[in-house]
């Protein structure tokens, strides 16, 4: 553990009397957040479950876990829909689960700032090469030895381009609408503040920093000039190792996971070990029901109709590469 706090982050965490947590070096960050959906009761009882296990002292699964990661834990992202009584929406009647490609602080304060602390630990607490990979095979049963071994991944050579069904099935990402001309493309897309600028340019380069750093904040240009853009972080070299969204489904038994198709297959390989390690320690996970695909990835939703290009499993991997 480190002296030096996380960041205040602009818009987040404004009880000023309560301090940051202090960094970790060498770790990496586990986000886990659930119930986006008010009537998804189940995920609620998977994450107090989670959360019963890492807490466990006696447990050296629990302490080999925390050895090596940082959980970050989001419990209920949509609190005013489950405290109304809806099924699928917040107070706003919004499905905030197809929000995390441009979200609004105010429209959508829960989903704004998941995505800020996702690219905060994402650009400012990213991993350089030369620290070990995390990727290492530790035994539970075997704590006091860590292995250094380097995985040979290949980098992502950046977030995959916004599809053209964006402007059709996705239209309520954006809080002011779209235009009749108007098409989201990277350099286009509105970013959060810290986000990374794609390879068009952009005339920001705005960071997540508290406005108590006015030194570290880069401002507009005055000249028109795009601004550099910041170097491009591989999903390797990121603090953060897994992203994991609960939710619940009531037309499918047992537990599954959605997950992303990537274009590398050692990628994609990895992507699906997961959760095939995770059917083989549990009777209840299914793995035959996992759905890796492409289609997924960009198929409507059954209830409202909108993309799930909107969903944070989709966003945070075309942001981040995730």
């Amino acid at each position: 553990m480190l002296e030096r706090q996380e960041l205040r982050l602009d818009k987040l965490f404004p009880d000023t009397s309560t301090l940051r947590p202090c960094r970790f070096a060498g770790k990496k960050v586990f986000f886990l957040s659930s119930r986006v959906h008010p009537a998804e009761t189940p995920s609620s009882f998977i994450f107090n479950g989670f959360l019963d296990f890492i807490l466990r002292e006696e447990d050296p699964r629990a302490q080999m876990l925390c050895r090596r990661f940082v959980f970050k834990l989001i419990p209920m992202l949509n609190p005013n829909g489950v405290v109304r009584g809806h099924y699928w929406t917040d107070s706003c009647r919004v499905n905030l689960n197809c929000q995390y490609l441009n979200p609004d602080a105010e429209l959508h304060p829960v989903v704004f700032e998941a995505k800020a602390m996702l690219l905060y630990h994402h650009i400012h607490s990213h991993v350089l090469p030369s620290v070990p990979d995390w990727r290492t095979y530790v035994s539970p049963l075997d704590t006091s030895s860590l292995s250094t071994t380097f995985s040979n991944h290949s980098i992502h050579s950046g977030p995959p381009a916004l599809s053209e069904l964006e402007k059709a099935n996705n239209l309520r990402n954006c809080s002011g609408g779209w235009r009749a001309d108007t098409r989201c493309r990277p350099s286009q897309e509105p970013r959060l503040p810290g986000a990374p600028a794609t390879a068009h340019g952009t005339n920001r380069a705005a960071r997540i920093l508290p406005p108590s750093h006015p030194a570290e904040r880069c401002e507009e240009e005055d000249t028109g000039r795009p601004a550099p853009l910041p170097k491009a972080i591989p999903p390797q070299d990121s603090s953060l190792a897994y992203y994991i969204n609960l939710h619940g489904h009531a037309s499918k038994p047992g537990c599954f996971m959605y997950g992303n198709s990537l274009l590398d297959e050692n990628n994609q390989v990895e992507n699906m070990l997961f959760p095939k390690l995770i059917s083989l320690n549990s009777r209840h996970f299914d793995f035959s029901g996992c759905n890796f695909s492409e289609k997924n990835i960009y198929a409507q939703d059954r209830l409202d109709r909108q993309s799930k290009e909107g969903s944070g499993r989709v966003a945070i991997y075309k942001a981040l590469g995730l």
